[in-house]
């Protein structure tokens, strides 16, 4: 015998956990046939719940009616009500995103805020297993690791989805069986938004091969879903031998990630969520043997190769704890200042007095240089002192740095050596001799 909507939305909660017999929930509602039927499944139920609605103010009007409809619900089920207007466009211009993420990020933050202040345990969205199935297309499209084929989750935090078992066709049965009354959105025929694209054209093209396609792909995703958390539990163990947390920035092993046999997909995995490609690791993997130096950049974060480990640094370049100065480096820019290189080779060289440049002896040192922040326990041997080696902590100290000054000083090194502790002393073993044939002019300008 078919299980009804109501049966199945008892027995989903329950499997999954969703909602306890004195849970108080904040239902997310638009007042489209989804959030309506969701609403009246709670009531049915006798769960404590309350309605929450998001105008973005994108319909003019047809938003206004929107949120008075789901109002006038509230009020039908007796329940408290929640309503706040955004302005969804220029949210969306201020933060360089689409209309969709600006909406996403909008509403979870108020959805979140409310629930903190009134105290409910849960947050519940009404999306469906046509939802599912439509984000799980929309993943494969744009390129996706092992998560997203597992889709939307039935519980993440204080985020729930008590529906996400039913269809779009079971649920606006049982709304006509029940004479509930609900919205229509005009945007959701429009095909311009790329999930309305796939409900309208490709799903119906895979249902035409296969009449029961939804059902079948929602076995996948189950399959998926077990195959991701079989996967999530190697890529746990993998990592603790793989990835190694220093000053801010990820050091990824190289000779580790070589002995793996699923590299590509264990480094996709970790490097997805900062922005980088498919292609991306494949260039990263192919060079693993190359030399090192090789920078590979994405939104908010940038990866590096050095010697025995790929480090990625989160952030913008400028924000990063620390840089790699190559040989062809012309300038870099830091949160602080600009670094300018200069290479000169068989020349007279005149040294430059200024605390702000430092000329060393290119003979001596070894690319990638790395630019970073002084840290505890760094040495070297101050130019003007007998070859005579002193903590950096304690030279800051004896030149009577501010504490203030202090927190923002550089150092840059060449293997592990210290070459100049930057806009104060250079270290003597690179000074320059009459020896030297080959010169690096090292100089920073205060940032614009």
């Amino acid at each position: 015998m078919k299980q009804s909507l109501y049966k199945k939305f008892i027995d989903f909660s329950g499997k999954h956990k969703l909602v306890g017999a004195n849970s108080r929930v904040l239902l997310a509602v638009s007042g489209g046939v989804d959030s309506v039927v969701l609403c009246e499944l709670f009531k049915q139920a006798g769960c404590a719940f309350a309605i929450a609605h998001c105008n973005f103010q994108l319909r003019g009007a047809e938003s206004d009616v929107d949120a008075a409809f789901v109002q006038e619900l509230a009020t039908k089920h007796q329940v408290q009500f929640f309503v706040k207007c955004f302005e969804t466009k220029q949210y969306a211009e201020v933060h360089k995103c689409s209309i969709q993420v600006a909406a996403r990020e909008l509403r979870y933050a108020w959805f979140e805020e409310i629930r903190v202040a009134e105290k409910f345990d849960f947050i519940a969205t009404a999306h469906h297993l046509s939802d599912n199935i439509e984000t799980v297309l929309f993943n494969i499209a744009k390129g996706t690791g092992i998560k997203g084929l597992r889709g939307i989750l039935p519980k993440h935090d204080k985020l729930i989805r008590p529906m996400l078992f039913a269809l779009r066709e079971e649920i606006e049965h049982f709304a006509t069986k029940n004479s509930l009354l609900w919205r229509e959105d005009s945007s959701n025929a429009e095909d311009k938004y790329s999930r309305n694209f796939i409900r309208h054209n490709i799903v119906p093209m895979f249902k035409e091969i296969n009449p029961a396609f939804e059902t079948s792909f929602a076995n996948n995703i189950t399959v998926f879903s077990e195959l991701e958390s079989q996967f999530d539990a190697h890529f746990r163990k993998v990592s603790k031998t793989l990835f190694f947390q220093r000053h801010g920035d990820v050091y990824i092993a190289i000779a580790a990630l070589k002995k793996l046999i699923d590299k590509r997909t264990i480094l996709f995995t970790f490097l997805q969520p900062y922005g980088f490609t498919a292609s991306q690791v494949d260039d990263i993997l192919l060079g693993l043997n190359g030399s090192s130096g090789r920078q590979f950049f994405s939104a908010d974060a940038r990866l590096i190769q050095d010697r025995r480990f790929l480090i990625l640094t989160k952030g913008k370049a400028t924000d990063a704890s620390q840089h790699f100065i190559d040989s062809d480096t012309t300038e870099l820019p830091t949160t602080d200042f600009v670094l300018k290189q200069t290479r000169f080779e068989n020349v007279a060289m005149q040294i430059e007095k200024s605390p702000l440049v430092a000329t060393i002896d290119a003979a001596e040192i070894s690319y990638p240089l790395v630019l970073r922040r002084w840290k505890a326990g760094d040495y070297f041997y101050p130019i003007g002192m007998d070859n005579k080696k002193k903590k950096v902590k304690k030279f800051l100290t004896d030149i009577k740095l501010p504490l203030h000054e202090k927190e923002k000083v550089w150092v840059i090194e060449s293997d592990k050596r210290i070459v100049w502790v930057v806009g104060l002393r250079i270290d003597e073993r690179f000074k320059i001799t009459e020896q030297t044939q080959q010169f690096v002019k090292l100089q920073i300008e205060n940032r614009q």
